[in-house]
């Protein structure tokens, strides 16, 4: 029974004949393959046949193949021009001080035939005349440059060695008077593969730390670590790199192509990418510090910043408000090309019915994955646009941050100074009109990657990407931009999912919407637009995308008030964040009262234990009754502190279980904290 190997390396029989470990016939290893049943693939082209797994084979064969493919890898990188090329050998193949020698020796020989043609002598003695002139003359002379520079070493005239009769007669008889130069030696050593085993490991080990490892296994003649040091030298940085770095690593050492944009109108091509913010600002709900998410669209043409959005979480939600923004202010784009991200790669964008891009004629392509390089255009204007306005505030969390100053400010943040004061980061409303400033300056700063004009002041500078933007729109004959008005595009931009109408109503989020105008079509399949903040109504299209009416929530048994996706996607995260957050003090209170696990007897099994479990059970049960809850959240326990301590200012008895908490808690920096937030005057007064 056959097996397939998929991401290896296949070689016919006639390839593997004669290698270490394997029969010197083609026939031989066809038969071995047959015998030890190695997995194999079809060959295609002319002859067909099978091509063997290489990871089915031997390991001394193995090994020999991977020498093959170095040495071709070392070739291919110090000799393809040569190898391409062997016409030019002579100019392509080797150095400057090369050509310059061989070109003297070539000036001197024709020198000397034309003096022995013209004066009927011999070599000897136009040579012992050319050398007598040149020694006359001085070294400025034409005949001493010449031979100067023709020179072999074995001469010698002071510093200069000038060629002795000797060599001259020696190039006489050559057909290329190319001086040779040393070269490299290229051959891999026998102990090559055990020593890149060694070092060629993610771990990154050092040359002395591979060769212990390649000593303490190797078997044989062992190299000095100077040795080893040269072969590594002689490696190109994608040979010697391989295994120490992963394919995506790799990327940034290989080759790239660098794309053109001058040849792209404005709106051709648009990219967007998700940031987190690098600085912690103040939550739109709750006021508390947070790192928002900005969602960046740029045109690549121009390089211009033309839609942004700023939300809780990277989402779906976010990039249709970016696109809002873009297409409201510059137009609707071509090409949105964007990562794989689940903010990008969704139905409310792709579907060709119901999704954003469809409707507006926008047509998505994805970069592949792990491969930014791609992308490198939105990616530089994180760092160039949003890690730059970030570093401007004193809530900058960035791994380049001081680690003090990071600490410090995040304790002011949360518990507040020495006198429990919490100083809070910037306001929703200040961080908002930060990132459109941020925006308006960098589209209006000369960037670096657009071409080069003559300004006002007589001086060529680069184009900022508004002027660009403008400098395309004018110049390009024919350009104009498809414009969708506000009230378009709010219907437009209105996310749509597909529901199937059921006696007239349509169930979304948790809601249901009724019409008059859907009886007549019960269990037909709609498309249903919906408002991202407002869930009181929702829009109606038949399948085709005709619009056929507007349905109203009419309530249900889960809810008085309609719910927003807005809030559904609140309360999803506010989930999710109570569930780690339980998780995480249910393993604090697990290492801290944790001991080694004891075989127990179960309870169950004791006799009466049953008895004393359920009269403690109810104990505990009107003991929990009769004590309020203290809430774990910290605004929540401050006003529970706070309504207690009204009540007892009031005269009103505090239960002996909430004495502790109500003398303890008033004592904390968090309660101090809230009292100077909510309680401004008072706390001033206080003081």
């Amino acid at each position: 029974m056959t097996s397939v190997v998929t991401d290896d390396q296949y070689y016919t029989a006639k390839q593997l004949a004669g290698l270490p470990g394997l029969p010197s016939t083609e026939s031989g290893v066809i038969r071995l393959a047959i015998r030890e049943n190695w997995p194999y693939r079809k060959r295609n082209g002319r002859g067909g046949g099978r091509e063997y797994a290489a990871s089915s084979l031997p390991i001394e064969t193995q090994r020999a193949l991977r020498r093959q493919n170095e040495i071709a890898t070392v070739q291919a990188a110090t000799g393809e021009i040569i190898q391409k090329h062997k016409i030019q050998l002579i100019d392509y193949g080797i150095c400057d001080w090369q050509k310059i020698r061989r070109d003297a020796r070539v000036g001197l020989i024709n020198a000397l035939k034309q003096s022995m043609d013209n004066d009927q002598i011999s070599l000897e003695m136009a040579f012992y005349r050319f050398e007598r002139a040149a020694i006359d003359g001085g070294t400025e002379c034409q005949e001493y440059k010449m031979l100067a520079v023709a020179k072999d070493g074995r001469g010698s005239h002071g510093e200069a060695k000038l060629p002795t009769i000797r060599s001259v007669q020696r190039w006489f008889a050559a057909s290329d008077l190319t001086p040779k130069c040393r070269q490299k030696d290229m051959d891999i050593p026998d102990w090559a593969d055990d020593f890149l085993d060694a070092y060629r490991r993610p771990q990154k080990p050092s040359v002395d730390a591979a060769y212990q490892e390649f000593c303490r296994h190797y078997v044989g003649n062992r190299p000095s670590i100077h040795q080893v040091r040269r072969f590594l030298d002689k490696l190109p940085a994608i040979v010697r790199e391989k295994g120490r770095m992963g394919p995506r690593e790799l990327k940034n050492i290989k080759p790239f192509v660098r794309r053109t944009f001058e040849e792209l109108w404005p709106n051709d091509v648009w990219s967007a990418d998700g940031h987190t913010f690098d600085a912690e600002v103040q939550h739109p709900l709750h006021g508390r510090p947070f790192r928002p998410e900005i969602t960046t669209i740029i045109d690549i043409g121009t390089r211009k910043v033309i839609g942004f959005s700023v939300g809780l979480a990277e989402s779906s939600l976010a990039t249709v408000d970016a696109l809002r923004h873009a297409v409201i202010t510059h137009g609707v784009g071509a090409i949105f090309y964007v990562d794989n991200g689940a903010g990008y790669k969704n139905e409310l964008l792709a579907n060709e019915a119901i999704g954003l891009m469809g409707r507006c004629g926008i047509t998505v392509k994805h970069s592949l994955p792990y491969n930014s390089q791609a992308r490198g255009v939105i990616e530089r204007v994180q760092k160039t646009l949003w890690v730059s306005l970030a570093k401007t505030l004193d809530s900058y969390m960035g791994a380049d941050m001081d680690r003090q100053a990071k600490q410090l400010n995040f304790k002011l943040t949360r518990t507040g100074d020495k006198h429990g004061v919490v100083r809070l980061p910037i306001s929703w409303a200040a961080f908002i009109s930060g990132c459109e400033n941020a925006i308006a300056d960098y589209n209006a700063r000369p960037h670096n990657s657009l071409p080069k004009f003559v300004n006002d002041e007589s001086k060529r500078s680069h184009y900022s990407p508004s002027a660009y933007w403008s400098y395309k729109v004018q110049s390009i004959d024919g350009y104009h931009a498809t414009i969708i008005d506000e009230h378009e595009a709010e219907m437009l931009f209105k996310p749509r999912i597909e529901r199937k109408v059921l006696r007239g109503e349509i169930a979304a989020f948790g809601n249901k919407y009724f019409a008059r105008a859907l009886d007549v079509m019960h269990d037909e399949t709609v498309q249903v637009a919906y408002d991202i903040h407002d869930g009181q109504y929702v829009w109606i299209y038949d399948s085709e995308g005709r619009y056929v009416c507007k349905a109203e929530f009419s309530g249900n048994a889960q809810r008085y008030m309609p719910q927003s996706v807005i809030n559904l996607a609140r309360d999803k995260r506010a989930n999710g964040r109570l569930k780690r957050a339980e998780a995480a003090i249910d393993e604090i209170v697990a290492e801290r009262n944790g001991q080694p696990v004891l075989e127990a007897i179960p309870a169950s099994e004791l006799p009466g234990m049953d008895v004393i479990a359920k009269k403690l059970q109810s104990k505990e049960n009107i003991h929990a009754e009769m004590v309020p809850a203290i809430p774990a959240e910290d605004r929540e326990r401050y006003f529970f502190w706070r309504s207690w301590n009204d009540k007892a200012a009031s005269g009103e008895d505090i239960p002996e279980s909430l004495q502790l908490f109500m003398q303890s808690y008033s004592t904390t920096a968090k309660c101090k904290a809230f009292e100077a937030f909510y309680n401004p005057i008072e706390n001033k007064e206080t003081q």
